[in-house]
């Protein structure tokens, strides 16, 4: 699906959103710089209409990653055809008439429409992306494409101008930034594997494109207001008396008080060209209210670019620094409670009395947090010192040579570095926000095996319940790349346009855990304490590709290529145990034995200098696909294809050699404008992937540990569709309804665990079975051109573990002998693993232009319903956020 904007028929309303245009322009010829322009490679269209005349002049693309006039054979290409263009600042093509892969460009109109506040929001209305929320600012992932998990977008390929967002591609391809929407000037995503970007490219390919420097002059300033409903209410610390018991009215209870928060934004940019140069600057700001009373969300954007036309090449470089410093943390309600104490033989016995009595309880997590809501200070009055500060620093130097008009060569530098620093409480307690203790007490190790012991021993980290901890990784990469297109190439008697690319990375990462004193509040730019977990990664990644636009019929375009990936990483390992976790709770006597106080933490399986101290291990993948388009219909693309695609793995605590996702892909679609007034697209997909990584609840001695399934499947389909009256009614008014959903049934097909429990045929993990969105708007486009629209989004119910475990259950069952017989049985982490509930929600927006001023206002408001529901189940329960009312301005000159 294109949501890009056609230029209307004489009479029509001007800038309606459409899926593709109402009829592709005619084959347009380059300015005529140094020799006349040869004409592109031919691409299967419909005619235009008898009445549409030719233009002489070389296609103008919005948001354009091309300045010299020389660039006309190449910017035709990146207008329509059905391959990516060469330059990887531009995922899609402008029109998608004939494009061979499902796809949508939100273009700058779109983006201007309909002024999303996040990238979140931005995607909601696309098509085979699934959104699950994780901060108000979405900059945590969160997004996905079909049958991946929204989790960190781990198993997405994110870009900015082609140059990606994932923290490290080959070592932890996790999404910890996106920039904000107010730079960015278009989004491209293509739904399914394509052969020109990778790797994580199984399941599709996002690319948010900033203000080109070659865009008309502009100063924009903006502004807006948010209030977010945060309701709180209250909880009850349940502690059960053995068999039969219930919640008691004397049990403790903690209350929370309901409040309006007020968040911000602000904006402001300047894009101005002298001669053959232009410069874009650009800064962004918020302080927004998050989903937790704890959680302030807070960044300051700065980004540039300097662009240079030269008579047959041109040039842009650009860089961006992003300082984040949030009250956030994830660390979310995970609902312990005490079942009482039990009289047994032993603990076995104690166990199977306490399940008994557990089958009563359960949902008891789910109720504690319906009457929670929102306030996280009620069960963790500490939360709020849980800190989380990322320093974001990226460049990117892009240099396009246009030898010919068939013949461009784009090559680019680029790097990155992404400092992010967590600092939390190993587990929810009462902290003080205040002054720390004076002499406050160490962590101390198991005096049964010596800290600093060589080899595998195993050790225990003993400290106070009120310690925090800080979790400080730092990602940087480098990397070279270098493109190259061939068009009107005979090849076999056919018409060719050839595509190539080789690039080299490298990247390296630190993580390294420590622990602080009790009582200490840590914070940005502390790094003493004892250290629970140390290792360093590197990778060195060789990618090449090499595909064809081969034009067999008029109307019928054939794209076969094949992709090749290699990489090889390397690990140093210091000390590993329990990973950024909050700790367990130790047993009473170790705790008075080693720390001196029954009541302490512990961390098991500490191993220092552990054996192998440095590994590596190497990957070669060749990924062969092809893909077609077929226009011979009136306005109608159809469009399918097989691609091999391959996806990394989290490597933070992976055995080492490490095998990675490959994916056989399969799609089939076909979008179209054929129908008067109604712009529609559908595409089924299929896809069998082998050594898929999940986030697993199996293995519990790592905390956000991954577990492996030899093979899973997934199947599904996505669906859009737009209405418009003004085609039928004429004039500037328009009414239009606009919907899309996905299905993506994702299962197991081959799935043991360790342990040797079967979870084959169970669906994946933190991917719902459906998610729609339904728009009804109007809008105006006159004078005081205005629009307004209310939208219902629905995200499906989804699992959280393997066991598919259902809602109201789960959590682990804990039993401490208290001696004489007597074992004190209690729930942990009730609230990680089960069903989150499907939810429907409400929101609406209303945008005023005031006439040809420049200036503009808007409303928008989210979960205008107020209601409250289950986010996400990671790390416990989170909620989604309260109703929010946003209002603010813009203006333009």
């Amino acid at each position: 699906m294109a949501q890009n904007a056609a230029q209307p028929a004489e009479g029509q309303l001007p800038e309606v959103e459409v899926i593709q245009q109402k009829a592709p322009p005619a084959k347009k010829k380059a300015a005529p710089i140094a020799k006349k322009a040869a004409p592109p490679a031919a691409v299967p269209q419909p005619m235009p209409p008898p009445q549409e005349a030719f233009d002489e002049e070389a296609p103008a693309l919005a948001n354009s990653p091309y300045g010299s006039p020389a660039s006309g054979g190449a910017q035709a290409r990146a207008e329509q055809s059905a391959q990516t263009p060469i330059n990887p600042t531009q995922l899609v093509p402008e029109t998608l008439d004939g494009f061979s892969a499902a796809a949508t460009q939100l273009t700058p109109q779109l983006l201007t429409e309909r002024q999303p506040r996040n990238i979140n929001e931005a995607l909601t209305r696309v098509p085979g992306v699934i959104i699950i929320n994780d901060d108000a600012n979405a900059h945590h992932g969160g997004v996905a494409v079909r049958g991946a998990p929204a989790r960190r977008s781990r198993k997405m390929l994110v870009m900015e101008d082609g140059h990606a967002v994932n923290l490290a591609l080959w070592l932890d391809p996790s999404v910890h930034y996106w920039g904000p929407m107010d730079r960015y000037e278009s989004v491209e995503v293509i739904r399914g594997t394509v052969v020109t970007h990778g790797p994580n490219n199984n399941f599709g390919v996002i690319n948010a494109r900033n203000l080109s420097p070659f865009g008309p002059n502009e100063t924009v300033i903006s502004s807006a207001i948010g209030f977010t409903k945060t309701r709180t209410g209250s909880f009850r610390e349940f502690e059960g008396d053995g068999p039969g018991s219930v919640p008691e009215a004397d049990d403790d209870i903690f209350f929370g008080t309901s409040d309006t928060d007020i968040s911000a934004r602000w904006h402001t940019h300047t894009r101005q060209s002298i001669g053959n140069v232009g410069v874009v600057a650009s800064y962004s700001g918020a302080n927004v209210q998050g989903v937790w009373d704890t959680e302030r969300l807070r960044f300051n954007d700065f980004y540039g670019a300097i662009g240079w036309k030269g008579s047959s090449s041109d040039l842009i470089v650009s860089a961006s620094y992003a300082r984040q410093r949030d009250n956030y943390d994830e660390q979310n309600f995970l609902g312990n409670y005490e079942l009482g104490d039990f009289n047994a033989a032993d603990e076995d016995d104690a166990e199977e009395q306490a399940e008994a009595v557990a089958a009563g309880f359960m949902g008891l997590a789910e109720q504690q947090f319906k009457m929670l809501k929102h306030c996280k200070t009620c069960f963790a009055p500490g939360a709020g010192l849980n800190t989380y500060a990322g320093d974001v620093w990226r460049g990117q130097i892009v240099h396009n040579a246009y030898l010919d008009e068939d013949t461009t060569i784009t090559t680019r530098l680029y790097a990155g570095k992404h400092q992010r620093d967590r600092y939390q409480l190993m587990r929810f307690s009462s902290l003080p926000d205040g002054t720390p203790e004076t002499n406050p007490g160490q962590p101390v190790f198991d005096e049964d095996t010596p800290p600093f012991a060589d080899g595998v021993e195993d050790s225990a980290v003993f400290f106070g319940e009120n310690t925090m901890f800080g979790r400080l990784r730092t990602f940087r990469h480098v990397g070279a790349e270098m493109r190259g297109e061939w068009a009107n190439q005979n090849i076999l008697g056919f018409n060719n346009t050839l595509q190539a690319g080789v690039r080299y990375e490298y990247q390296d990462m630190t993580n390294r855990n420590f622990i602080g004193l009790e009582n200490e509040i840590l914070k940005k730019g502390d790094k003493a304490g004892a250290t629970i977990f140390d290792r360093e990664l590197d990778s060195n990644a060789v990618s090449g590709f090499l595909q064809s636009n081969v034009e067999v019929a008029r109307d019928f375009n054939v794209v076969p290529g094949v992709r090749f990936e290699w990489y090889r990483a390397s690990r140093i390992n210091r000390v590993v145990a329990r990973e950024e976790s909050e700790a367990g709770g130790g047993d009473d006597g170790d705790c008075a034995a080693n720390f001196g106080d029954p009541d302490c933490l512990e961390i098991d399986g500490l191993v220092l200098n552990p054996d192998p101290r440095k590994e590596s291990f190497d990957n070669f993948h060749a990924l062969p696909g092809v893909a077609f388009a077929y226009t011979g219909f009136h306005r109608t693309t159809v469009f399918g294809g097989y691609h091999r695609g391959m996806s990394t793995g989290v490597l933070r605590n992976e055995d080492f050699p490490v095998k990675d996702e490959i994916g056989d892909n399969f799609n089939l679609g076909l979008r179209s404008t054929a129908i008067r007034g109604l712009d529609f697209e559908v595409a089924g997909f299929y896809q069998r992937l082998q050594d898929y990584q999940f986030g697993a609840s199996f293995n519990a001695a790592v905390d956000r540990s991954y577990g492996r399934a030899d093979e899973v499947e997934i199947s599904g389909v996505e669906l859009y569709s737009r209405l418009n009256s003004q085609p039928f009614t004429g004039g500037s008014f328009n009414v239009y309804a606009e919907g899309n959903y996905t299905y993506s049934r994702g299962i197991f097909k081959d799935l043991i665990t360790p342990d040797g429990d079967d979870f084959s045929g169970n669906r994946i993990p933190e991917v719902p079975l459906q998610v729609a969105a339904l728009t009804l708007g109007v809008e105006q486009r006159t004078g005081w051109r205005w629009d307004a629209s209310v939208t219902w989004t629905y995200r499906g119910s989804f699992f959280t573990d393997e066991a598919n475990t259902p809602f109201g259950f789960g959590g682990e069952l804990e039993c401490d002998d208290e001696g004489g017989g007597v074992f004190e049985c209690e729930i942990e982490e009730a609230g990680e693993d089960g069903k989150v509930p499907s939810i429907w929600l409400l929101s609406a927006r209303f945008n005023l232009d005031i006439g040809d001023t420049g200036a503009s206002i808007f409303v928008a408001g989210d979960n205008l319903l107020n209601k409250f529901y289950i986010s996400d189940r990671e790390d416990g329960m989170k909620p989604g956020i309260g109703r929010t009312i946003w209002t603010g301005f813009k203006y333009k000159f």
